[in-house]
C-alpha cells in the first residue's frame, strides 16, 4: 500500500476522499488567490457544484496555507474560516473567499471550499497519541451538542475519552468508529502521532473533517512507556483489593485522588517519589487510623488508606467511609451505610471531592435529623436512622466537651513543636539522625494532633454552617464570626502588608519555613527564595475585614436553649469558643507540623549534596531509603543505593507521566479505557513555574501567568507578549489555546472550570506546576 505524505489541510483530505473506508470525506473545491484573481469564474462555477444537489446547503472556506498543519506547526487557528456562507450570495461568497486569502501570507496558499455539514449528532478531536508525552493512548475529545466548532472553540462542556491504543474497542459505537478511523489513518500516514477533526450526522456517518500531524518536536516521548501489560497488572491489583477484610464494612471498594485526606490537591496528580513517600510516611500510612479512632470513630489501625497505582496517589474509599462511622454503632447499620455512601459516590461521581458536605454523615449538626431523612429512601427505617442520630451526637460531644475534648489535649501537643524542633536544631546530631528524629516528632507531636484538630475544626464549621441552614444565623453573621478569628493566614497577611528590608528578617523567621508544595523538596521555601513571592518595592493592599463578633445577652439564651434541645452538653459561650479554637487550631497546627517537615527536606538536600546527588536526584528517592539507614547498615554505601534506586524510580516515574487514569475509579475496565466527565484541568508542558497574575484588560503581561476566560483564538496575541503561563476557565485538551500552549511549551492549565477560576482571579501569585498537575495560589 501506498503511503501518503502531509502536504496541506486541503490535500490531505483531497487524498483521503477516495481511499479512506472508515470515514467519509465531504465534497471540496481547491483555490487559491492566484487563481481567483486569474480565473475567478471558473473558481465560482466549481464551488457551485458542491451543493448543485441541495442549493440551501451553506459553504464553510478555510484556510489551507504552507505553514498550517506540518510537522513543525499545526499553526491552528492563525488564519482565517468562515462558516455558513450562503452559495447563491455570490458577493458574500466573494468577500469571504477574499478575506480568508488576505489572512494567509501567500497568493498560492490554498483555500479549501466544503459543505456545512448538516444535523451534526456529535463533533470533536481525535489523537492517536497523548499530545504532551505522546503516551499511547487514543484520546477523543467531543461534544453533542449539534455545534461544529464547540471543541476546538474552547465552547463545548463536552466529554473526554481515553483508550490504550493496544485495548480492545469501545462498545459505543459512536466512539469505536472514531478509533477505527484513527488506526486507519495511522497506516495510511504511516504516523502514530496524529490530530483529527470529525463529525458524526444524525445518520451515524462518520465524516473525517481534517488530519495533520502532532507537532513532536521537542516534546517528551512517551509512546513505548506504558505498554498494556502493565495496566492489565493494576487491574488484577484493583480486582483484588476488592475483597473485604473483617474489619471493613462494605462490599466493594472506589478509588479517587480526592477524597479524605485529598492527594491530588496536596501532592498533585503526578507526585515524585519523596513527596509521595513522605505523605505516606507522615500522614496516610497510620496517622490518619489513629485519629479516628482516637476522636471515637472505627478502629482501622495497620489500614494504609492511600494507594499508589504506578504513582498516582489513590484514596481506598471504602476505608475512608469506614473511618467515618462512629464506633458504638451497630455492625448492621454500619455495613448497610457504607454501602449506601459507596453507592452514592458512584451515582454522583461529581461529589468525590466533597464526599462528607454531600454523602457522609460523620458528626452531629443543628440540621442533622433533616439530614439523615434521606436515608428513609434508601431502605433505612426510623429506628435505624435513629441510632445513627445518636451515635453521630454521642461522638459529636466527646469532640465538643469543653473540658475533656481530645483536641483540647492536641491543642497541647502542638505547642511543644516548637520546643522539639529548636533542640533538634540545636544539637549536634549527624544530619541522618536529625532527619529520621525531626519525622518521627512531625508524626508524633504535629500530624497526628493535627489530624485531630482537623476532624474538629470540621465538626466545628460543620455546625457552624447548620447554625446557618436552620436560619439561627444569618448568613452575615457566619461571615462576621469568621472574621473575628485570628487564624496564621490573617497574620501572614497583616505582616506581608508591612513587609520592608528591616521586617523582613522578623518575617523569615516566623514563616520562612513555608513554601507552596509542602511536601516537594524542589519546591523552595520563602526563606531561600523570597524575592520568588515578595517584592519589597511593591506595597502590598491589606483587604482584611476585621470585625469583633459578640451576640446579645438574648441570642445567647436562645443558642443555650438550642443545644440543649438537641442534646449538645455544652453552654453557649463554650460552644462559640469551641468553634473559635477548632477553627483558628487547624491552621495553627499544619503551620507547627509543617516547620519540621520542612526542615526535614532541606536536610535531606543537604544529605544528597554529601554524597553527590543534587535535589532533582533526590526527589525520585522514597523516604524509608533514608530512613532505614538510622537503624540499619548495608555493605553497599549509602550513595550506591540511592543511585540505584533513583535510577529506577525515575524509569518508573516516566511511566507514571505517561498514565492516564480517571479521577475515580469504580471499575477495572475504566484502567484501560475511560469517559472524564469532570472538571479536570487540562495541564500542558510538563512545567513549573511561579508568577503574578494577570488578565488581559492589563497592561503588562510579561513574565506574568495570564487568566483568560475561554481558549478562543483571538487571544493569540498574548503568546506575543512573553508571558509566563495561561490558565483558561473553559476549553478542553484540544481546544486552539491548549494546541497553542502546546507547541510553544508554553506552560498551562486549559478549562479549570468557573469555580477555580473565580479563586485564581483573586490570587495574586499563582504556582502551575504542570508536571505535577497543581495550580497552587501563593
Amino acid at each position: 500500500m501506498q503511503r501518503l505524505s502531509f502536504v496541506s489541510k486541503a490535500q490531505n483530505l483531497l487524498m483521503l476522499q477516495t481511499i479512506l473506508k472508515n470515514a467519509k470525506v465531504l465534497p471540496l473545491v481547491i483555490t487559491s488567490m492566484k487563481e481567483i484573481q486569474e480565473n475567478e469564474d471558473k473558481v465560482l462555477e466549481s464551488i457551485a457544484k458542491l451543493t448543485q444537489n441541495n442549493p440551501t446547503n451553506l459553504l464553510i472556506i478555510r484556510s489551507s496555507s504552507k505553514s498550517e498543519d506540518s510537522v513543525e506547526s499545526s499553526n491552528a487557528g492563525a488564519f482565517l474560516s468562515i462558516p455558513n456562507v450562503a452559495p447563491n450570495d455570490i458577493e458574500t461568497l466573494k468577500a469571504s473567499l477574499v478575506k480568508v486569502g488576505n489572512s494567509m501570507p501567500n497568493l498560492d496558499d490554498e483555500i479549501l471550499i466544503q459543505p456545512m455539514l448538516e444535523n451534526i449528532a456529535m463533533c470533536g478531536v481525535a489523537t492517536s497519541a497523548d499530545k504532551d508525552t505522546l503516551a499511547p493512548y487514543y484520546c477523543i475529545e467531543y461534544d453533542k451538542s449539534g455545534s461544529n466548532s464547540s471543541i476546538t472553540d474552547g465552547s463545548a462542556k463536552g466529554l473526554s475519552f481515553f483508550s490504550h491504543k493496544d485495548a480492545e474497542l469501545p462498545n459505543d459505537f459512536a466512539l469505536q468508529s472514531v478509533i477505527k478511523m484513527l488506526k486507519e489513518l495511522e497506516v495510511l500516514f504511516d504516523c502514530p502521532f496524529l490530530d483529527v477533526e470529525f463529525a458524526i450526522d444524525k445518520k451515524q456517518d462518520l465524516y473525517c473533517l481534517q488530519v495533520r500531524p502532532l507537532v513532536i518536536k521537542s516534546k517528551l516521548n512517551l509512546y513505548n512507556a506504558l505498554p498494556l501489560e502493565v495496566l492489565e497488572r493494576l487491574q488484577k491489583r484493583f480486582v483484588s483489593l476488592q475483597k473485604q477484610t473483617p474489619d471493613v464494612y462494605g462490599k466493594r471498594t472506589i478509588f479517587g485522588v480526592m477524597p479524605d485526606w485529598n492527594p491530588a490537591e496536596i501532592l498533585g496528580l503526578k507526585p515524585k517519589r519523596l513527596a509521595l513517600s513522605l505523605y505516606k510516611e507522615i500522614i496516610t500510612d497510620n496517622i490518619w487510623a489513629y485519629q479516628r479512632d482516637n476522636y471515637g470513630y472505627l478502629a482501622l489501625r495497620s489500614h494504609p488508606l492511600m494507594h499508589s497505582f504506578l504513582g498516582i496517589p489513590y484514596i481506598d474509599v471504602r476505608l475512608s467511609f469506614n473511618s467515618f462511622i462512629p464506633k458504638t454503632l451497630n455492625k448492621k447499620i454500619a455495613s448497610k451505610l457504607v454501602d449506601y455512601y459507596l453507592d452514592t459516590l458512584e451515582a454522583n461521581p461529581q461529589f468525590h471531592d466533597k464526599i462528607e458536605f454531600n454523602i457522609v454523615f460523620s458528626c452531629y449538626d443543628l440540621n442533622i435529623p433533616n439530614k439523615l431523612r434521606v436515608l428513609l429512601e434508601r431502605r433505612f427505617n426510623e429506628n435505624e436512622i435513629k441510632r445513627l442520630e445518636f451515635a453521630l451526637l454521642e461522638l459529636t460531644n466527646s469532640i465538643i466537651n469543653p473540658k475533656k475534648g481530645l483536641y483540647l489535649k492536641d491543642l497541647k501537643k502542638i505547642q511543644k513543636l516548637k520546643g522539639i524542633y529548636q533542640e533538634l536544631e540545636d544539637s549536634n546530631l549527624p544530619t541522618l539522625d536529625k532527619i529520621y528524629w525531626l519525622l518521627e516528632s512531625c508524626k508524633r507531636y504535629g500530624t497526628l494532633p493535627f489530624a485531630g484538630i482537623a476532624r474538629a475544626g470540621f465538626v466545628a464549621m460543620s455546625l457552624l454552617n447548620s447554625l446557618v441552614e436552620i436560619g439561627f444565623f444569618t448568613h452575615q453573621e457566619k461571615h462576621d464570626f469568621l472574621n473575628s478569628l485570628s487564624t496564621v493566614s490573617k497574620n501572614l497577611s497583616i505582616k506581608v502588608a508591612h513587609l520592608d528590608s528591616e521586617t523582613k528578617e522578623e518575617f523569615l523567621a516566623e514563616f520562612g519555613h513555608l513554601r507552596p508544595s509542602t511536601y516537594n523538596i524542589l519546591s523552595p521555601r520563602y526563606d531561600e527564595s523570597f524575592e520568588s513571592y515578595f517584592d519589597l518595592d511593591s506595597k502590598q493592599k491589606l483587604n482584611l475585614e476585621d470585625s469583633h463578633f459578640v451576640l446579645s445577652k438574648q441570642k445567647l439564651e436562645s443558642l443555650n436553649t438550642l443545644l440543649s434541645e438537641h442534646g449538645l452538653k455544652i453552654e453557649a459561650k463554650e460552644f462559640l469558643k469551641f468553634l473559635k479554637k477548632a477553627i483558628e487550631g487547624r491552621e495553627y497546627a499544619k503551620f507547627e507540623f509543617t516547620r519540621l517537615l520542612s526542615r526535614a527536606l532541606v536536610l535531606i538536600g543537604e544529605f544528597g549534596e554529601y554524597y553527590g546527588i543534587p535535589k532533582e536526584e533526590m526527589a525520585h528517592l522514597d523516604i524509608q531509603s533514608i530512613l532505614n539507614l538510622y537503624a540499619s547498615l548495608y555493605s553497599k554505601s549509602p550513595k550506591e543505593r540511592f543511585l540505584e534506586e533513583i535510577k529506577r524510580h525515575k524509569e518508573e516515574y516516566a511511566l507514571t507521566l505517561a498514565l492516564k487514569l480517571p479521577m475515580l475509579i469504580t471499575d477495572r475496565a475504566q484502567i484501560i479505557h475511560f469517559f472524564e466527565q469532570e472538571i479536570v484541568p487540562n495541564f500542558i508542558t510538563q512545567k513549573s513555574i511561579s508568577a503574578m497574575v494577570a488578565q488581559t484588560s492589563q497592561s503588562e503581561l510579561e513574565d506574568k501567568i495570564v487568566l483568560i476566560e475561554s481558549a478562543d483564538p483571538g487571544f493569540d496575541y498574548l503568546f506575543a507578549k512573553g508571558i509566563a503561563g495561561l490558565i483558561t476557565c473553559y476549553g478542553g485538551a484540544n481546544s486552539h489555546m491548549a494546541i497553542r500552549a502546546s507547541e510553544l511549551g508554553l506552560p498551562a492549565a486549559i478549562g479549570v472550570g468557573e469555580e477555580a477560576f473565580e479563586k485564581y482571579i483573586k490570587a495574586k501569585r499563582i504556582k502551575l506546576d504542570c508536571e505535577s498537575g497543581q495550580i497552587i495560589v501563593l
